[in-house]
């Protein structure tokens, strides 16, 4: 694989972890709509607490989701820095071999 194929792959690979980010992202905004009152559920329902297991299940779901989209877009950051720094390394490297290499 050359440089700038690997450049490339690690664009790519990038992408598609933002793809995820903002999957999850409309994913946790779906869930964040997803709300019951206690008058939206049977009297026996809200006796047992029922209203409220929902609420906490559907407030930790929409938390994983959140913490997922943030996850997500650190790596792909992550990934387009990695490339930024490959990139200027081997740039330095060529323009020093460059500076000291005299052809006869």
């Amino acid at each position: 694989m050359t440089m700038q194929a690997g450049f490339e792959a690690l664009t790519s690979e990038a992408g598609e972890w933002d793809d995820t980010s903002r999957a999850l992202d409309d994913a946790e905004g779906t869930v964040a709509g997803l709300t019951l009152s206690a008058a939206q559920f049977s009297f026996v329902c809200g006796m047992v607490g029922l209203d409220a297991s929902y609420a906490r299940a559907r407030q930790h779901v929409q938390d994983v989701l959140t913490a997922g989209t943030r996850e997500t877009k650190q790596l792909a950051d992550a990934l387009r820095e990695v490339r930024r720094d490959f990139q200027s390394t081997d740039e330095n490297v060529v323009h020093q071999v460059q500076s000291v290499w005299i052809p006869e």
